[in-house]
């Protein structure tokens, strides 16, 4: 395949906008990077002095609503402006591919699912766990049904944040539960599918910040089953107990951790991760035979934005569909308590 043309809108993200430019320009296979647009100039002139950023040609946002000669726009604005900023682009007839978890608006989202669909363009919303090796091997077994029916999912993801970045969590509808708990959301409609009930815990631990949800805890219940979503902003090494267990009738998966640490450049994962799965063995007590599957280091945005690329470049259907993403989107307000 010809590699696609793209540009960048926005270095907001706390990690994605950086990484995701990264593994573009380290994937010239899949795509042509023909610049950058920030509309903000003090971030313009931060992103300049960032090696994921240097040496990129500049384009206005007037310059790419006029029409530019690029098959898809890369959305890194700041979390709650996603689906807006995506929606003004796809009105112009851009595929999108847009930073997690697009946006808090449940309308506009909406009406960004339904203009890519009515324009037949591409749309990704950037949720890298879905492309997390593990996560791919487990969703296999899973649709083969050797794990049975799916009776629970349990989802963690935590991290421990600090002076701004916990203040600036307060700007958000949901808090955590909006900027990480998307991920885990995402993941738990992607093995239960949309829950009967909600029922959404946030809160706020700190004095300084009586306001920030920084602690969130859903459950989401099922004509079969429950499922559980858990995460903090407060829990000292949160991030090396990031984990998803998959419990079925037939089976168990454990994914501990989710994944391991990583570094610029390029987002690389570079410790090996471990899924567990357990299978039911004499009908007593420990008796199960559980069997451990490693994986090897990968890029952590690369499976997500190779697979953007050869959907839009027409050698693959999009894996996740306009139907699937709005629902994601709508059980995110619910376990943000909105």
């Amino acid at each position: 395949m010809e590699p696609i043309k793209v540009v960048q809108y926005g270095t907001w993200g706390y990690t994605h906008a950086e990484h995701t430019m990264l593994t573009m320009r380290n994937l010239p296979k899949y795509f042509d990077v023909v610049g950058l647009c920030e509309p903000d100039q003090n971030r313009l002139k931060a992103a300049l002095n960032r090696p994921a950023y240097q040496g990129l040609k500049i384009i206005s946002k007037e310059e790419l609503l006029a029409g530019y000669d690029v098959d898809a726009i890369i959305v890194e604005s700041a979390e709650v402006e996603q689906a807006d900023d995506a929606l003004i682009f796809a009105r112009a007839g851009y595929n999108i591919h847009s930073d997690k978890p697009c946006g808090a608006s449940d309308e506009v989202f909406a009406e960004l699912i339904k203009t890519v669909k009515e324009k037949n363009l591409i749309f990704q919303n950037g949720y890298m766990y879905r492309y997390n090796p593990a996560v791919v091997r487990a969703t296999e077994i899973v649709r083969s049904g050797e794990l049975g029916d799916i009776i629970c999912v349990e989802a963690q993801m935590s991290q421990c944040y600090h002076g701004g970045m916990r203040r600036w969590l307060g700007d958000i509808p949901g808090g955590m539960m909006f900027y990480l708990g998307c991920h885990l959301a995402d993941l738990v409609y992607q093995f239960m599918g949309q829950p009967s009930e909600v029922i959404p815990m946030n809160t706020a631990t700190e004095l300084e910040f009586p306001d920030v949800l920084d602690y969130g805890l859903a459950l989401l219940k099922y004509p079969h089953g429950i499922s559980i979503i858990k995460t903090a902003a407060c829990e000292v090494s949160g991030d090396a107990r990031r984990q998803l267990v998959i419990s079925g009738t037939k089976g168990t998966i454990e994914i501990k951790p989710l994944e391991s640490p990583f570094d610029l450049p390029g987002a690389v994962c570079a410790n090996k991760i471990s899924m567990t799965i357990t299978r039911p063995g004499h009908p007593t007590m420990f008796a199960d035979r559980p069997e451990t599957v490693t994986f090897p280091p990968y890029g952590r945005y690369d499976g997500m934005m190779i697979d953007f690329a050869k959907t839009v470049a027409g050698e693959k259907e999009n894996d996740f569909d306009y139907d699937a993403e709005l629902a994601v989107h709508k059980l995110l307000t619910k376990v943000c308590g909105r």
